[in-house]
C-alpha cells in the first residue's frame, strides 16, 4: 500500500486509530497507510476476512431462505424474520457502497485531518471534536451491541425456561424446534455470524459518525480563521504591509472554504446511499417493531430486545442526521465570519481588491451546504423529529 506521508496531529490520530478498529473489525482500510499492521499481517487479515464477507453473505441469503422452509413460526418470529431480512441487506449494501468509494473516503479523511489544518487549526475546536466524537461513538457502539446481547438471552432464556431452542435469527436450516445437538450448534454458528455482520455494518457508521461530525467542525474551524484576520490590523507594521498580509491570508481562506465545500459534496457522494437506506430502513424497523410491541407478550425477555433494537435505530438515525445537520448550520455561518474578518481596514487600491474578493467569497458561502438524504430530504434535526413522527402515523394507520 502506497504511505503518503503528511504532519501528524490530533485529528490523524483519531482517524489512525479509527482505521485500525475497521481494519480488525471488517478487513477494511481507509487510512493513507497501513496502521503499523505487519505487512504478513495484513495481508493474512485481509484474506480471513474475506472468507468472513463470504460466510456473511450466505447467512443474508439463508435469512431469506427460511421464507421458502420455515413456516411454524410464532407471529413474532415471522415479525423478527420480515424485520432483520429485509433491514439485514439494505445496510449491508453500505458496507459494499464504501468499499467501492474507498479512495473518495480515503481523500476526504485526509483532506479533513491533514490539508485543512495546514494553514489554520484551533486547538479549543479539535478538542470539542474529539470529544463530541468519542462520546457519540462509544454511545453507538453500546446501543448497537445492545441488541444482539439481548436477543442472545432472549434466547437462551427460550432454552433454560421454556424448554425452547436457541433461535435468534430464523435461517433456512436448522427448522426453529429442532432440539437436536447438530442444530443447535447450527444455531450457536448463526448467532455468531450475526455479530459478525453487525461488526461490519458498525463500522460503516462510525466511519459516517467521525466525518460528519469533523467536516461540521471544519466549518467551526474555518469561521474561526477568518475572524482571526482582523488581528493583522493591530499588528505593529505598516499600512501597506497589513493589506499585503491580509490579502494573502483572505485568499488562504478562500481555498480552504473551497476545499471545505469539495468536502461536503464528496461526503454526500459517497455516504448517499447509507443515508437514505437508513432512513428507509429506520421507519420500516420502527413500524415493525412497534406492531411486535403491540401484539407480543409484555414479558421482560420479550420487550428487551424490542426496545434496544428501537433505542439503537432512534440513535443511530439520530447522531447521523444531528450531525449532519451541524454542518449545514455551521456552513450558513461563514458569510458572517467573512464579514467580520476586518476587510473595512483596508484602504485605497487594498480595499478595491479586497471587496471583490469579499463579494466572491460571500456569495460563495451563502449558497446552502445540504446533506441530502433520497435526494430531497435535508439531514437536519427537525427532518429526523418528522420521521420518528411518520414512522408512528404509518403504524397508527395499518394497525
Amino acid at each position: 500500500m502506497e504511505v503518503q506521508a503528511y504532519r501528524k496531529n490530533n485529528t490523524t490520530e483519531l482517524f489512525r486509530k479509527l482505521d485500525k478498529v475497521i481494519f480488525f473489525c471488517s478487513g477494511m482500510n481507509f487510512w493513507v497507510d497501513d496502521n503499523g499492521v505487519p505487512e504478513l499481517l495484513f495481508k493474512a487479515y485481509q484474506t480471513y476476512s474475506s472468507v468472513v464477507n463470504v460466510a456473511v453473505v450466505l447467512f443474508m441469503f439463508a435469512e431469506a431462505g427460511s421464507f421458502f422452509t420455515q413456516h411454524d413460526l410464532t407471529e413474532k418470529q415471522q415479525s423478527d424474520r420480515l424485520l432483520m431480512t429485509t433491514s439485514h441487506f439494505i445496510l449491508y449494501s453500505f458496507t459494499l457502497s464504501f468499499i467501492h468509494h474507498k479512495e473518495t473516503v480515503t481523500k476526504i479523511l485526509f483532506t479533513l485531518a491533514v490539508d485543512l489544518k495546514k494553514d489554520f487549526n484551533d486547538e479549543g475546536t479539535e478538542k470539542l471534536m474529539l470529544k463530541r466524537t468519542r462520546i457519540y461513538v462509544t454511545a453507538l457502539i453500546v446501543l448497537c451491541f445492545n441488541a444482539l446481547v439481548f436477543y442472545g438471552i432472549d434466547g437462551l432464556i427460550q432454552v433454560l425456561f421454556s424448554d425452547g431452542t436457541f433461535v435468534t435469527i430464523v435461517t433456512v436450516w436448522p427448522e426453529v424446534h429442532d432440539p437436536r445437538p447438530l442444530a443447535e450448534a447450527a444455531r450457536i454458528v448463526i448467532y455468531i455470524l450475526w455479530w459478525l455482520w453487525m461488526l461490519r455494518v458498525t463500522t460503516v457508521y462510525l466511519l459516517v459518525l467521525t466525518i460528519t461530525i469533523s467536516l461540521s467542525h471544519q466549518h467551526t474551524n474555518l469561521q474561526l480563521y477568518f475572524k482571526s484576520l482582523a488581528n493583522i490590523f493591530e499588528e505593529r507594521i505598516s499600512q501597506r504591509e497589513k493589506e499585503l498580509k491580509f490579502e494573502r491570508a483572505f485568499k488562504v481562506g478562500t481555498r480552504l472554504h473551497a476545499t471545505t465545500i469539495w468536502c461536503a459534496q464528496q461526503v454526500q457522494k459517497s455516504c448517499g446511499l447509507m443515508f437514505s437506506g437508513h432512513i428507509i430502513v429506520n421507519v420500516m424497523v420502527l413500524v415493525l417493531l412497534m406492531s411486535q410491541m403491540k401484539n407480543a407478550d409484555r414479558t421482560l425477555s420479550n420487550v428487551l430486545p424490542i426496545v434496544s433494537t428501537a433505542c439503537s435505530m432512534l440513535f443511530s438515525t439520530g447522531v447521523i442526521m444531528w450531525n449532519a445537520g451541524d454542518v449545514t448550520i455551521e456552513a450558513g455561518q461563514i458569510s458572517t465570519a467573512i464579514f467580520q474578518s476586518g476587510w473595512h481596514n483596508c484602504t485605497h487600491v487594498a480595499s478595491y481588491r479586497i471587496r471583490r474578493l469579499l463579494l466572491i467569497a460571500i456569495t460563495q458561502s451563502q449558497k446552502p451546504v445540504v446533506i441530502k438524504s433520497c435526494g430531497v430530504i435535508e439531514m437536519s434535526y427537525q427532518a429526523y423529529l418528522s420521521i420518528v413522527k411518520t414512522s408512528y402515523s404509518i403504524f397508527s394507520v395499518l394497525y
